[in-house]
């Protein structure tokens, strides 16, 4: 399995566990009130930062061994700086009362899941140019 689609893989898994997780809160109505909320957020968390390894190793195919590991571990940190600046962006829109409504404590993880889903989505695409490298390679 190459590192493109263990990132998409690894993306829609932690979009999935997120997705789940949100559902268990809602229906126990509110958080910390299900059992199922923590194993789903870590699996998710497990799932998220495969993804984003995966991704920046997805951007550097054909490098040497140790820039790829450098890129898995760049995608790491953008992956960890990305949910930082949507974690401070969502705290910026939340309500100013003091009892704060647990959507919006997910949403960050909704939007850094569809990020990494998003990424991953395009970068697991067939590449145009390298089906017609091949076409001269062929011929």
């Amino acid at each position: 399995m190459t590192s493109r689609r263990i990132a998409l893989w690894a993306s829609i898994a932690a979009a999935a566990f997120w997705t789940a997780k949100s559902i268990a809160i809602g229906l126990a109505g509110g958080l910390d009130k299900s059992p199922l909320e923590a194993p789903l957020f870590f699996l998710g968390l497990i799932s998220f930062v495969v993804a984003v390894v995966a991704l920046g190793v997805a951007l550097t195919p054909g490098r040497h061994a140790s820039v790829r590991v450098a890129a898995g571990v760049g995608g790491f940190v953008v992956g960890f700086a990305l949910t930082l600046l949507v974690d401070a962006a969502v705290g910026s829109f939340e309500a100013a009362d003091a009892e704060r409504h647990w959507v919006w404590t997910e949403f960050n993880l909704w939007v850094v899941a569809l990020a990494a889903l998003t990424l991953a989505v395009v970068v697991a695409r067939p590449r145009e140019e390298s089906a017609d490298a091949e076409l001269v390679l062929h011929a």
